[in-house]
């Protein structure tokens, strides 16, 4: 199960914060995890975001129970990194609510301790029993990991009084009212539009060159999509990465293509006299039509012992 937390301290320059994410959800085999892709995409848009903030860095560790990731704020922060932290702690609270097997999200900050309710605790040696919660308590206390999903809380019952007087009846209690989360801060959003805008200018690029490309269906490629959530990748280049076996495929089958192209055609083609081995006709010397130093040189090689035929 993976575990997620966020902690806050409060010191004399201002404010920090920290987000900590550990270990793996175990939803589904490794590269087909929705939830660890859901989490590693919040931890990596939150550390694209604070990319240009001086006081924030990011961290990463492997551990025996799986990587630890953690996203770190010094003091002082800016309204719009704590606006970039708690967008990041709405995703893994949703997180959480929907997969609760698998993920777990805690807010230990002052914020998050005032609108967390006081569970009931018991002794070891006393038998547990269920805390006296209403609906509202009991999904707030699902979602912050401190309860099991269907698990049975406790009906408040009624103290005995002496006198059989009328009772009147319970008022429900208010639900809680959920932290608003602050707007996306502005340079967030204008990243975004930035991002927006370059990915279809590439696209517009690379249809050139590829017809057939769409960037939506290529996206569906977990290859692809790993290759575009790399930081500096561009399109062009995460599709030939994603796309280079099936390239050298092709190269193979063309090559192969043209070779047997060539000697077909060769085998095809009349016998020439450019491509014989000897000449189109035989021709005998003609002693005379030769040369006087032509001559000569015949009866040197004669004086030599040569045997001339002609």
């Amino acid at each position: 199960m993976m575990k997620v937390c966020y902690s806050e301290l409060d010191g004399p320059e201002g404010l920090s914060c920290r987000l900590e994410a550990a270990g793996h959800a175990g939803f589904a085999p490794a590269g087909q995890d929705i939830v660890c892709a859901g989490a590693s995409t919040l931890m990596q848009a939150l550390v694209y975001l604070l990319a240009g903030e001086e006081n924030a860095h990011a961290d990463a560790w492997e551990e025996p129970d799986g990587p630890r990731l953690a996203v770190q704020a010094d003091a002082p922060c800016a309204a719009w990194v704590q606006g970039a932290f708690e967008l990041a702690k709405a995703g893994f609270t949703l997180l959480a609510e929907r997969y609760p097997d698998n993920i777990r999200f805690a807010d230990v900050s002052r914020r998050g301790e005032q609108s967390m309710m006081d569970l009931q605790m018991f002794a070891e040696e006393a038998a547990p029993a269920a805390p006296v919660l209403s609906p509202a308590q009991a999904r707030q206390a699902v979602a912050s990991g401190t309860m099991e999903p269907g698990e049975k809380t406790a009906q408040p019952v009624p103290e005995a009084k002496p006198d059989p007087e009328p009772t009147e009846p319970e008022t429900p209690q208010p639900e809680l009212p959920r932290p608003a989360v602050p707007p996306l801060p502005l340079q967030a959003r204008n990243a975004v539009r930035e991002l927006h805008a370059r990915w279809a200018a590439e696209e517009a690029d690379l249809r050139r060159s590829q017809p057939e490309f769409r960037l939506q269906e290529e996206l569906k490629n977990p290859e692809m999509r790993r290759l575009m959530q790399l930081p500096g990748m561009r399109m062009r280049d995460a599709y030939r990465l994603a796309h280079y076996d099936e390239s050298l495929h092709r190269a193979a089958q063309a090559v192969e293509q043209g070779v047997v192209q060539r000697i077909q055609q060769r085998a095809a083609r009349p016998a020439e006299n450019g491509i014989r081995p000897g000449g189109a006709a035989t021709v005998h010397p003609d002693v005379a039509s030769m040369t006087r130093a032509q001559r000569e040189a015949l009866e040197r090689r004669v004086l030599h012992g040569a045997q001339i035929e002609l």
